[in-house]
């Protein structure tokens, strides 16, 4: 064989593999080394617009980042406020408004008994921005564990403008969801 029939057949198989990875990922071609879960993953995705899976990956990301969030902010309030005030925590510190929402969320699973409920917790029928409320209005407890109440107020008003377009199915922009890793790495390194 030929220098120029080598080089024909190296940039073909390379042509090929570039061809074979981009049909995976675009959800057209399944890869036989997938598990049978992934395997339904990319036979679910297959037939829909490449905008639509495209952008479903990318939100993946984001919601990954935003539940870390949420949840690592959730875990950190009740278990500041349970090292207090033991089971009565949120008994003693949540609102008249917060007591509500959270009685009316668990008569709405009652009622709605055939779909999945949330986690036990009282914490867990909180909207986000009451778990800020939470440690700004009891800043006695939390003082010593965040910087200042600016730092609590703007991340977690910042997490909440990108967890509405998330919830509401939106793309969130790269940048957005860079901002969002940031958040949670703030928080990260702040709790410790």
């Amino acid at each position: 064989m030929t220098t120029r029939g080598i080089n024909d057949f190296v940039f073909r198989g390379l042509l090929a593999k570039h061809t074979v990875r981009d049909l995976e990922a675009r959800g057209i071609l399944r890869a036989s080394h997938h598990r049978e879960d992934e395997r339904h993953e990319v036979d679910l995705y297959a037939p829909l617009p490449d905008r639509v899976r495209e952008s479903s990956q990318q939100m993946q990301r984001c919601y990954r980042i935003l539940y870390a969030i949420e949840n690592l902010v959730r875990d950190f309030v009740k278990d500041t406020l349970s090292e207090k005030d033991k089971d009565k925590w949120f008994e003693k510190r949540a609102s008249t408004t917060m007591r509500k929402k959270v009685a009316d969320r668990k008569a709405a699973e009652v009622k709605n008994q055939w779909h999945a409920g949330r986690n036990e917790g009282d914490e867990f029928y909180l909207d986000f921005g009451d778990l800020g409320l939470l440690i700004i209005n009891h800043w006695e407890v939390f003082a010593d564990l965040v910087p200042d109440q600016v730092w609590v107020t703007s991340r977690m008003q910042e997490a909440e403008r990108s967890r509405h377009v998330i919830a509401h199915t939106n793309v969130l922009p790269i940048e957005e969801g860079n901002r969002l890793e940031q958040i949670l790495r703030d928080w990260i390194r702040q709790l410790g």
